[in-house]
């Protein structure tokens, strides 16, 4: 022999007496019913079931036994079959004892170590859901993906989550036998299984990839204004607007509160800081001196009393200024008039 066979079987191995909870959660109806520690699978996915497929497992059974010395009661083979046998098909090779739905036994001495696993017969349940997945029949193939998004990929790792979406990308327009109907998916179907790819491989794509592409307005759609302004400075929420604009929000009591005398009045004309206000309004708080600031004399005496503008004064304050003459002729005229 020049070339070697090929062998493509599935080969899972025990080393417990019992599968572990998270093992026993993943396997299908009746390998996960199984006690053997060594399981040979043999799947046909396209191929139909045959007297080939039985002596293919056989021949692989054989050559793993006696390889690595084991009993019959160590080892147990399965074919699993995605097209569902024909009754008469099956049963002409003893596969009539149903042990559970999907899941049939051999009378036939010659094939009676082989268990037949037919997927479309198999209930939908998550634990064979992880192999209905791949089933002939386009309904069963669905039922087993809303089963999984719903329960199971909570068990499986983002890279298995990755490896599922693109074998329902390439299986889920793919018809069956017994439904050509559903060779294409309706547009709801299509919208479902979107969303439900959407919801659980998102989370797993780095934020920086997801967002790569995006146009500013494509990343703010959706966002409420609190969300867009979450984190900003003020400086930088108010950058571009007209101060005017700004300002113009606020009520008057509220653009004043805690702004010094001089912050109010800085820039305004003397005009536009009295306009409106009462004479009594404008002086209120206003020490003397600063009332009379910037005043000449005669504003300050326009409209007073000579007895009033004389008050407090000593005499030679008044006399300050006055000539002699001045002097001695106020006098001569009091003197005449006592």
């Amino acid at each position: 022999m020049t070339k070697p066979p090929e062998a493509d079987i599935l080969l899972l191995r025990r080393d417990s007496d019992s599968w572990t909870d998270k093992q026993f959660e993943r396997l299908p109806a009746g390998i996960r019913d199984s006690t053997a520690h060594h399981i040979l699978i043999e799947f046909k996915a396209t191929e139909s079931f045959s007297k080939e497929a039985l002596i293919q497992a056989s021949a692989y059974e054989h050559f793993y036994k006696n390889s690595q010395k084991l009993n019959d009661d160590e080892i147990q083979t399965f074919v699993i079959c995605a097209k569902q046998p024909q009754k008469a098909n099956r049963e002409q090779y003893g596969y009539k004892i149903r042990v559970q739905p999907g899941v049939y036994q051999s009378s036939h001495i010659a094939f009676n170590h082989i268990t037949l696993i037919s997927l479309n017969e198999l209930p939908n349940v998550l634990h064979n859901a992880f192999l209905t997945c791949v089933a002939s029949k386009k309904l069963k193939r669905l039922k087993a993906f809303q089963i999984l998004h719903s329960q199971g990929f909570k068990l499986i790792s983002n890279e298995f989550k990755w490896f599922l979406s693109n074998l329902w990308q390439r299986i889920s327009t793919i018809g069956d036998d017994d439904d050509m109907a559903l060779n294409n998916l309706s547009p709801q179907d299509v919208e479902e299984f979107s969303k439900m790819w959407a919801d659980v491989l998102l989370p797993t794509i780095p934020v920086e990839e997801r967002l790569k592409g995006l146009k500013p307005e494509e990343r703010l759609m959706g966002l409420k204004p609190e969300e867009r302004l979450m984190g900003l400075k003020p400086e930088e929420r108010l950058v571009g607007i007209n101060p005017t604009d700004v300002m113009n929000y606020f009520k008057p009591e509220q653009r004043l509160a805690g702004m010094k005398p001089e912050q109010r009045l800085a820039g305004m004309k003397p005009e536009q800081r009295l306009a409106g206000m009462k004479p009594e309004q404008r002086l209120a708080g206003m020490k003397p001196e600063q009332r009379l600031a910037g005043m000449k004399p005669e504003q300050r005496l326009a409209g007073m009393k000579p007895e009033q503008r004389l008050a407090g004064m000593k005499p030679e304050q008044r006399f300050a200024g006055m000539s002699t003459e001045e002097i001695e002729a106020y006098l001569e005229q009091r003197k005449q008039q006592s």
